[in-house]
């Protein structure tokens, strides 16, 4: 009877925590789990062609989602998606740590599109993924927070970041936002081998977090070469978010 006993709880349990998203490796699910009931704001920073907003908009029927998105040829991509992405608002310019233009580099695979030039250590690297540089051009660049106090946005709830090596300068641009915690969880793509001139080292990044009240949650999607570790996508969450996902623990023993 006792093992019978414990072998139900463990399927409870079991059945608990699948529910909360723990055993999943699924980022958008784990973000699922670790949001508020009724987000938002989410910003979908790098948003390319959409295919982030669409996830979100799955797993968030009518949260508000900003997407930002600096490149043309995408803009037409995620303009021509954004009708089933309602309520959606498009942004044809790049976040970054000032207000201003900047130079975007244009490369042979539009995903790796940068506000950074490429690195030549990349090929060693990277091989046919590496973000060859065709030429570039003139876009016009906000901060988080500038964006954010003309909108009278208080708040974001999720903050997807992908914009190839330049997610420091964006963190760099919601230094208000992050002092007070107003950005629930952050998930971003962190690129750990050369690729970019100017990008940013881990423990950078995890200063920053630390300096403002913030933990990392945890990485997914590594991306390895020759046994290095290329780039890899990584949640971190603020003391209210965290405090919620220890709570569900608490109520799932």
């Amino acid at each position: 009877m006792r093992k019978l006993l414990k072998s139900v709880v463990r399927r409870h349990r079991k059945r608990k925590n699948l529910r909360l998203g723990l055993k999943s490796r699924d980022p958008f699910v784990v973000i699922k789990m670790l949001s508020p009931s009724r987000p938002q704001m989410i910003f979908d920073v790098g948003a390319h062609v959409g295919l982030a907003a669409a996830r979100f908009r799955e797993l968030f029927p009518g949260v508000k989602i900003h997407c930002f998105e600096p490149f043309p040829e995408s803009f037409e991509k995620l303009e021509a998606a954004a009708s089933v992405l309602q309520p959606i608002e498009l942004h044809r310019f790049a976040l970054a740590d000032t207000d201003g233009e900047l130079q975007f580099s244009v490369n042979s695979n539009s995903a790796t599109n940068s506000l950074l030039a490429s690195d030549e250590r990349a090929e060693v690297y990277w091989r046919g993924d590496t973000p060859r540089t065709l030429g570039s051009l003139t876009v016009k660049a906000r901060t988080l927070d500038a964006f954010a106090r003309d909108n009278a946005i208080e708040a974001i709830d999720v903050l997807k970041m992908d914009v190839q090596g330049g997610e420091y300068d964006v963190l760099q641009g919601a230094r208000e936002m992050l002092s007070r915690q107003a950005i629930g969880l952050i998930y971003m793509e962190l690129i750990t081998a050369p690729t970019y001139l100017g990008q940013h080292r881990i423990r950078e990044y995890l200063e920053l977090f630390d300096a403002n009240g913030y933990e990392l949650f945890e990485l997914y999607s590594f991306g390895r070469s020759h046994g290095r570790l290329l780039q890899t996508d990584i949640i971190v969450v603020n003391a209210e978010t965290l405090g919620r996902y220890e709570q569900g623990l608490a109520g799932a023993k």
